[in-house]
């Protein structure tokens, strides 16, 4: 499919897409119309597409899909990592409670030193999670319920 308002080109490499969503249409026969709209820009690319555009459309979904599902799986081992991380911080950070300190927090020891560096990536690592979970989920249902639309030949955003 090709929108000619903003020149783009449905492929497996490259669609974006705004919120699908699925709504059954009371009244919909095999006279009723099926409108298809631009992933990017959202305007009508055309009423009557040929199967070959349905099935590009279709590729493109299961690509961005997989992407979706790659992004959140990405992020949910940066939460892995990142948890672990803070626990090993954590130990560090009780490990330079110094006895000859009256047990307080003696933060000129090398042990300190490594809490510090390991809490400050483990933020990062579960920051950049967050992202890429909430990112991957939104992709996958935003291509999940488009995938939907196309099957049940009611592509409308």
């Amino acid at each position: 499919m090709y929108c000619y308002h903003c020149g783009y080109k449905l492929d497996e490499d490259k669609i974006e897409s705004k919120q699908s969503t699925y709504q059954k249409i009371e009244g919909l026969d095999a006279d009723t119309q099926i409108n298809y709209v631009c992933p990017r820009c959202g305007h009508l690319v055309h009423g009557n597409a040929s199967e070959e555009d349905v099935k590009s459309l279709a590729r493109a979904c299961h690509a961005e899909l997989q992407r979706g599902r790659n992004d959140f799986a990405k992020g949910m081992s940066n939460i892995s990592i990142g948890v672990i991380l803070l626990v090993a911080s954590i130990v560090f950070l009780l490990l330079s409670r110094k006895a000859d300190n009256q047990f307080k927090i003696t933060v000129s020891s090398p042990e300190f030193w490594v809490f510090l560096v390991l809490a400050i990536i483990s933020v990062i690592l579960l920051t950049l999670g967050v992202v890429f979970t909430i990112f991957g989920l939104k992709r996958k249902t935003t291509y999940t319920s488009l995938l939907k639309d196309i099957n049940n030949k009611t592509f409308v955003q």
